[in-house]
């Protein structure tokens, strides 16, 4: 970490968080859920213009009353959906060239926040967060590449502490503690108005 144990610093996405033992045997297996061979998911993808899907797990989304709602997020050739999982249908989605950075903690945790500059933030759930992330950062150079913007990378942070755009009018700040125990404790917290926790672009 720098200095300031707070601030926020940018590094290579592989090889400078944890990850659990389990983690390493595990398959990219793309569209492991088949949505693109569900016939009400797929019609629902169709309409936002998704040929392809890459990627799909379970997931859960922190809504701004504290509610955590179960979310497919499935990673495709035009951005990030969030599918609801009762309904199919689709209750958020990033296009490729909106999706500004992902923030995640250093520690073996499945929580991470998709930041989008001109929109709010989500903050989700994935035990598949790895691999969903490594998929994003592949599509989003495709994207880029497909539009002639050259080459780059998806940001990707890991810190032990983060904030996104929860809403509009509502900054939020995610903590990681390692337990005596050895696992992660996750605390999220409004940030007040006018206080300054972090080197936040925002």
């Amino acid at each position: 970490m720098a200095d300031d144990p707070h601030a926020v610093v940018l590094r290579p996405f592989l090889g400078v968080k944890e990850r659990r033992r389990s983690s390493f045997a595990k398959r990219l297996l793309g569209d492991d859920l088949g949505v693109a061979k569900d016939a009400p998911s797929a019609r629902a993808l169709a309409k936002h213009g998704v040929s392809s899907v890459v990627f799909s797990a379970r997931a859960l989304k922190l809504n701004h009353r504290n509610e955590l709602k179960r979310r497919l997020l499935i990673v495709t050739d035009v951005g990030v959906a969030l599918m609801d999982e009762t309904t199919r249908r689709i209750r958020r989605k990033f296009a490729w060239k909106d999706l500004g950075e992902v923030r995640v903690s250093v520690f073996a945790d499945d929580f991470f926040a998709l930041v989008a500059p001109d929109e709010y933030d989500t903050l989700l759930a994935c035990n598949r967060k790895t691999e969903a992330i490594v998929a994003m950062r592949e599509m989003w150079k495709r994207d880029r590449a497909r539009r002639g913007w050259g080459a780059g990378e998806l940001p990707v942070s890991a810190t032990e502490r983060f904030t996104y755009r929860a809403s509009a009018a509502r900054r939020r700040l995610v903590s990681f503690t390692r337990a005596d125990d050895g696992d992660v404790d996750v605390d999220v917290v409004d940030v007040v108005e006018g206080e300054d926790v972090l080197d936040d672009p925002r």
